[in-house]
């Protein structure tokens, strides 16, 4: 009779996290960069690393972070310190369910305000657009890219170029691993697409894509490049 493998510490912890979310809201603990993001809705709202949870905040609800001395999440990129609009969680939510509500709730909400643009966007994506020409990239597939916000011709053309052919195929790699087959074949190629891919993915204008965002898509193209050496970071 087989056994079933041992659940990981992270991943142990992980479904602590869940678990006691569940006087806030059903949510999923999603694996990424060697920690999981936490979700509500589809909308990540808290991310553990390093066996601690961090909750998102923004000018709005920054303050209650800062009058409880919480940290915000570091990371070290390029020999730099780099951070995240997250903060360290109070350790009281691991003993009092309400607390913990209350602090997801806080952080929901800053995602819920993150949000607006992307509605904004749908319905700017939906107008047909008019004198949107492909390139290479010809065809109902290609033209399913180019119906994506922040995609014009030339950058579904570097797209298809390296195999990514369809809206499908693109949110199956996602947004930084599409990146990082770009940047492979054209070195040049810089930040800003990146930027495009992921607010393609969300549905919303590239200068929509926050500052914790963007720090966690380079967050993630560092393991990307980690795990695929010939891939240029940046």
């Amino acid at each position: 009779m087989s056994r079933a493998a041992p659940v990981s510490r992270k991943q142990a912890f992980a479904d602590q996290v869940v678990e006691q979310m569940d006087a806030f809201a059903p949510v999923q603990a999603k694996p990424m960069f060697g920690g999981f993001g936490i979700y509500r809705d589809g909308l990540m709202f808290a991310l553990i690393a390093n066996d601690q949870l961090y909750f998102k905040a923004d000018d709005q609800s920054e303050g209650e972070f800062t009058r409880e001395g919480l940290p915000p999440f570091t990371y070290e990129s390029k020999g730099k310190t780099a951070r995240l609009r997250y903060h360290e969680a109070p350790p009281e939510v691991f003993d009092d369910p309400q607390r913990m509500a209350w602090w997801a709730r806080l952080a929901y909400d800053c995602a819920v305000r993150q949000r607006p643009a992307a509605r904004k966007a749908a319905r700017l994506r939906d107008k047909p657009s008019k004198g949107a020409s492909p390139g290479r990239g010809t065809g109902q597939a290609a033209a399913s890219l180019l119906a994506l916000p922040n995609l014009g011709p030339k950058t579904v053309d570097m797209l298809v170029g390296v195999g990514i052919r369809s809206e499908s195929v693109l949110r199956k790699a996602g947004a930084v691993k599409a990146f990082a087959r770009v940047k492979a074949a054209r070195p040049d190629t810089t930040l800003h697409l990146l930027w495009a891919l992921e607010g393609a993915l969300s549905g919303v204008p590239w200068q929509d894509i926050g500052e914790s965002d963007r720090a966690s898509l380079l967050m993630a193209l560092e393991d990307v490049t980690r795990s695929q050496p010939h891939v240029p970071s940046r």
